[in-house]
């Protein structure tokens, strides 16, 4: 009997200050897409605390009624809190959580904490779609969607914008002894003001950043296309690097018609047409959720955590720390386990860069894995 899929909730946040408040733009989404978080997401309780545990002063709390207050985006549900100033300091923190009404009148509430700091409300400036007025809430966007900067200081002024190169290399194997390229100073290509208000698009792919000089820095990995979909012949080639051989990625590379020679490549190893198209979509499928969950300073499908997430597909347990995430695959609840432990990393860009812990011990569940791929099978 397959075993069901939970949801799993996650949280990402923007915020800046006004006034006497500091305002929070929370996204809640099931990146398992089981939960329409949205529809099944009734109230939200919060608190805030004088340090992590539920055990710490209570300073302030109250509820929002989602139904009223939230707001549907693309794949998640928005909601907009606003703390008193003087309470947004160390080492208070934010205790939240999301209740949802499920099948059979039961409840689920998901559970997260954001540790406050005092220069939190200094941030007087938020980066929106212009279409739509909403955050960007992600660490991406692409050439063709217009952004505006939103300021609320009371006398704006430019922010200025830097563009980088953004040619980092794909995540290493797992069990590679060779170092991850040590973090570089990387040259700035370009640099331009933005005007509060004004509608712009960044119409060259790269890294930027938003006002380097302040203390709450904006990246953004802006690449083009559908990003983070995989949709031109082109973007087939490099995710393909975890399952193919030099000499075979150098073949496909050197074909006149790529995607022509990534087609064959899945068919020799499906052996016919309709498994071929099951082994893509379920591959480019995980590519395309990678890229939404976990780019950072480089495409999501090339960070460790994409990597793994791409071979081995949905962990079957996901642990968080306030700086690590640990990832558990298991055949079932008796069988031996495999253990992946990523570490969260200073990044100018990002507050989204983990690093895995490498082990030799790896190899094994690595080849194992990438030959299943090999003979056509993916576990799903």
């Amino acid at each position: 009997m397959a075993k069901p899929v939970i949801p799993e909730i996650i949280l990402q946040q923007r915020f800046y200050g006004s006034g006497d408040s500091l305002y929070l733009l929370l996204r809640f989404e099931d990146v398992r897409q089981v939960l329409d978080v949205p529809q099944t997401a009734k109230y939200m309780i919060y608190s805030i605390r004088a340090g992590a545990s539920e055990r710490d002063a209570l300073l302030q709390s109250d509820s929002v009624n989602v139904t009223v207050a939230g707001r549907k985006d693309a794949q998640g549900l928005v909601l907009q809190l606003a703390l008193p100033r003087q309470l947004v300091q160390e080492p208070n923190v934010l205790h939240l959580r999301l209740w949802q009404d499920l099948e059979n009148n039961e409840r689920m509430g998901a559970r997260f904490k954001v540790p406050l700091q005092a220069s939190m409300p200094e941030k007087d400036f938020l980066l929106v779609q212009a279409t739509n007025g909403q955050p960007v809430f992600q660490d991406y966007t692409t050439t063709s969607t217009p952004l505006l900067l939103r300021s609320y200081s009371a006398a704006p002024g430019t922010l200025m914008l830097q563009r980088f190169e953004a040619d980092f290399t794909p995540a290493l194997p797992p069990m590679s002894a060779r170092q991850e390229a040590v973090p570089r100073t990387i040259s700035v290509l370009e640099e331009t003001s933005i005007v509060p208000g004004d509608t712009f698009s960044l119409k060259e792919p790269g890294l930027y950043l938003l006002a380097p000089d302040s203390r709450f820095p904006r990246g953004l990995l802006v690449q083009p296309n559908a990003y983070p979909k995989v949709t031109m012949a082109k973007e087939l080639l490099p995710p393909l690097i975890y399952l193919t051989t030099s000499a075979e990625r150098e073949a496909m590379m050197q074909a006149a018609d790529t995607k022509e020679a990534v087609d064959r490549f899945w068919l020799k190893i499906a052996g016919n047409e309709n498994e071929a198209r099951r082994l893509i979509r379920t591959y480019y499928s995980r590519v395309e959720t990678a890229n939404r969950l976990y780019t950072s300073h480089k495409a999501g499908w090339a960070t460790d955590r994409g990597m793994i997430y791409i071979i081995y597909g949905p962990p079957s347990d996901i642990s968080h720390t306030a700086g690590s995430e640990t990832w558990i695959y298991r055949q079932s609840e008796t069988s031996p386990y495999v253990k992946f432990v990523f570490t969260k990393k200073e990044n100018t860009f990002t507050t989204n860069h983990y690093e895995l812990i490498r082990r030799p011990e790896y190899e094994e569940s690595w080849y194992s894995t990438v030959a299943k791929w090999r003979a056509g099978i993916t576990g799903t």
